[in-house]
């Protein structure tokens, strides 16, 4: 009976030495690099497809020119990226809501808008917060025909804590895995959605819509870039996260 559990302990313990090496050579490229005067390189890039569509076009030009020499790929995802860092698939991760896993450092970027949107006119003043203007009441949503996107995603996570926080039940009409899907048909008015600020400027809607606040106008989330805690970042990463 030992022997399963042995073989199953060696392999285990394989696999970390092997992540090890993986990881100390790619710092001793990139020490490399540094010395080289960053003359040429790799960046892997993970970051979910939609947020791509509006980090990228910013930062990318730039470091091209500065950096001409560093070949840059990107890995879009979603929930298996934090996986792909670990495992030396990509050096960088961009994304939202930050992870808890002590194995990697993150670094706030900027802060970000969380808003529910619906066709213009499809939400009238009698969801606010009493007294309140354009500062929707959750609990009052109950006969709203909500879009999420699917168990698993950065926002669904976010706003089914928010909705356990507040005891609400949300009236769910469909779920999707992309959140520009979601603002479209929200848009197109079916229901209404919750968006962050990247996804309306991203995405376009298929009629006139209404954004609103949720019970604080200060509802958000971070963005932040994650690397592995105890990997070495060379100039050229360094100058894309502060890019």
């Amino acid at each position: 009976n030992t022997t399963p559990i042995s073989l199953t302990y060696a392999g285990e313990k394989y696999i970390q030495t092997a992540k090890e090496i993986i990881r100390l050579s790619n710092n001793l490229q990139k020490e490399f690099s540094d010395i080289s005067d960053m003359k040429k390189g790799k960046i892997t890039i993970g970051i979910p497809s939609l947020r791509g569509a509006f980090i990228l076009p910013l930062i990318l030009p730039n470091f091209m020119k500065r950096y001409p020499g560093i070949e840059i790929k990107i890995v879009e995802g979603d929930n298996n990226l934090e996986s792909y860092l670990i495992e030396g698939k990509v050096d960088l991760v961009f994304t939202s809501f930050p992870t808890t896993d002590k194995r990697i450092t993150q670094e706030l970027l900027y802060r970000e808008r969380i808003m529910l949107a619906c066709k213009k006119g499809y939400l009238d003043n009698s969801y606010f917060l009493d007294n309140a203007h354009n500062i929707i009441d959750i609990s009052k949503l109950n006969d709203i025909n909500l879009i999420l996107t699917k168990k698993g995603h950065r926002i669904r996570n976010f706003m089914d804590n928010m909705f356990n926080s507040h005891g609400f039940t949300p009236n769910i009409l469909l779920e999707t895995d992309n959140t520009g899907t979601a603002f479209r048909l929200a848009t197109s008015g079916l229901g209404a959605c919750f968006v962050s600020d990247m996804v309306i400027n991203t995405t376009k809607p298929i009629n006139e819509y209404d954004l609103f606040n949720i019970e604080d106008s200060n509802f958000q989330w971070s963005v932040a870039v994650l690397y592995l805690t105890n990997s070495y970042l060379n100039a050229s990463e360094r100058y894309l996260i502060d890019s």
